[in-house]
């Protein structure tokens, strides 16, 4: 399988299940059953009255409440399923309110949840215990939480725990009845004075640096936009990458510095550059601040490991943190160094940098479960980001950056075709582009297919864009143009900061977006019978 980076994984959310244990006695057999619910206009009588009842009762609960940037007066109200006053792991509706008017309900429910007992027979400590226990020596277990786990074939009291340790970062679903893991996944999402100086990018090109100057030190730390950046230099050092996987501690020591304002290491100067692009473009055209609209630090890190010591490790160590980049969750994403035959320095691709800070947006709203169908969205969603970001900052010509277009990683990839994924053409890098050639679904191969299959979704917004023919259902799609973009910029965003949760499939995503298009554009734009056709063109009905 090719290697593809920026493997994103959702923290919280419904579980990835990868073991499961035995049956238990007592704990009631009952196939989890999920209801996808996009509810607006003629269809949204009975889910108010229902939502109403379910905040009555206390099987939903207000987790959060999001202001909307895009239309004033709107607010966007997640409201968390619980069951006998536990969580139930992905259950999760989302209301838009204008005002006291309710406008929307969308989102996934459990409508059959049950469970023979909810006092769990082993306490927190005993299930951190067996956490760390799984994950092995050195590592360190975070706080817990209890709740119901959608299993494959029945709901499930369990435990779950964050745990660090050397080379991952791990989420684990412990039984909370007999100790069995029944569910573990990775969190890691692969793929003082200010001063500003000047240093070349990874591809030749120059850029200004903002940092910070300590006597006769710069710093790359972006005091100058609300959220802070800082950009953090492994060095290559094993012991310091897997030190941070395992606390989550990092120090003045690891940020990056320059003897002069004339900055030399070209992968922090893209790193450093393109995290402050990326917040510029979602404050400029969404009105975000930052990936938790509340302008929490970003952080890059480059060179976890050196391209130069490549051959010291196995296969997947230089698959996950050489030929690849990732975000961590907290703000955090790495840039790795790229082997030098298939990938150059990732730091130098804008919309991989993108692509990786678009996870944490995701994980500061719906959360997508990072499996299946839901991950494939997540994945699809950073896509599009990625590529709009460059559509926002690069313009047509020769050199570094030829640019902007729809491929993915591009300008870091050296082995053919050139490029990760494209959202024009997804065949010509083996990806598929429609429906009915979705591939893993069910399976570990890929977490479910979720970077391949995102291609069908990330189709579907280049159709709406750009215009053209699906290839498989012969459909044309007329699009609104390149250079009115903006507009399925604005649709998707508010869709999936907005309007789907955890556990929604590709329909809803269809139907989130139709929502989008029409609050934005009104029901009877041209928006909005574009995406319509674009999402049917690629057999999403």
């Amino acid at each position: 399988m090719r290697s593809r980076w920026c493997a994103a994984v959702v923290v919280c959310g419904a579980v990835l299940v990868v073991t499961t244990g035995p049956r238990i006695r007592g704990q009631q057999a009952r196939e989890p059953v999920l209801r996808s619910v996009a509810a607006s206009g003629p269809t949204l009588g009975p889910w108010a009255s229902r939502v109403d009842a379910m905040l009555r009762d206390g099987s939903l609960d207000i987790a959060s409440i999001q202001m909307d940037t895009m239309i004033a007066g709107r607010t966007h109200e997640r409201l968390d399923q619980r069951h006998q006053g536990l969580p139930v792991f992905g259950g999760q509706l989302i209301r838009q309110m204008d005002g006291g008017s309710l406008v929307s309900v969308f989102g996934q429910i459990f409508e059959n949840v049950s469970l023979a007992t909810t006092i769990p027979a082993i306490d927190e400590a005993a299930a951190l215990a067996i956490a760390e226990r799984t994950a092995g020596a050195g590592s360190a277990a975070g706080a817990p939480m209890v709740g119901i786990m959608p299993a494959a074939d029945r709901f499930v009291l369990a435990y779950r725990a964050p745990v660090r340790s050397a080379w991952d970062i791990r989420t684990y679903f412990v039984n909370a009845v007999t100790g069995a893991i029944e569910g573990q996944r990775s969190d890691i999402k692969r793929q003082d004075v200010p001063t500003i100086g000047t240093g070349t990018g990874v591809l030749g090109d120059a850029k200004k640096v903002s940092g910070a100057r300590s006597g006769a030190s710069h710093y790359s730390i972006d005091l100058r936009r609300p959220a802070e950046a800082y950009t953090l230099d492994f060095r290559g050092s094993v012991s310091r990458l897997n030190s941070f996987l395992e606390t989550g501690r990092v120090f003045l020591s690891d940020v990056a510095t320059s003897s002069s304002a004339d900055w030399t290491d070209r992968a922090v100067v893209d790193a450093h550059a393109y995290e402050g692009w990326v917040y510029d473009y979602y404050f400029k055209r969404f009105g975000r601040h930052g990936i938790d609209d509340a302008d929490i630090p970003i952080v890059s890190i480059v060179h976890p490991l050196a391209r130069a010591d490549a051959g010291r490790y196995a296969p997947d160590e230089i698959g996950l943190f050489i030929n690849n980049a990732a975000y961590l969750g907290g703000g955090f994403i790495f840039l790795g160094d790229g082997d030098g035959r298939r990938f150059d320095y990732l730091a130098g691709g804008l919309d991989v940098v993108a692509h990786e800070l678009t996870h944490g947006v995701t994980d500061f709203t719906s959360e997508l479960d990072y499996q299946d169908e839901p991950g494939a969205l997540n994945e699809a969603f950073s896509d599009i980001m990625g590529t709009s970001v460059e559509f926002f900052f690069q313009r047509a010509g020769q050199g570094p950056q030829k640019g902007p277009n729809f491929l993915m990683g591009e300008d870091i990839t050296k082995y053919p075709p050139g490029f990760i994924r494209s959202l024009q053409d997804p065949v010509s890098a083996g990806d598929p582009d429609h429906y009915s050639l979705r591939q893993f679904i069910g399976t570990p191969i890929d977490n479910g297919g979720v970077h391949v299959n995102s291609t069908i979704v990330g189709h579907a917004f280049y159709l709406a864009v750009a215009g053209g023919r699906n290839r498989v259902s012969g459909i044309t799609v007329a699009g609104v143009g390149v250079s009115n973009m903006e507009r399925m910029e604005r649709i998707f965003y508010r869709a999936f900061t907005f309007l789907v949760g955890p556990r929604a499939q590709f329909r809803d995503a269809r139907a989130a977006t139709l929502q989008a298009a029409g609050d934005l554009y009104g029901s009877n734009s041209h928006a909005r019978a574009q995406i319509e056709r674009a999402w049917t063109a690629v057999g999403v009905e």
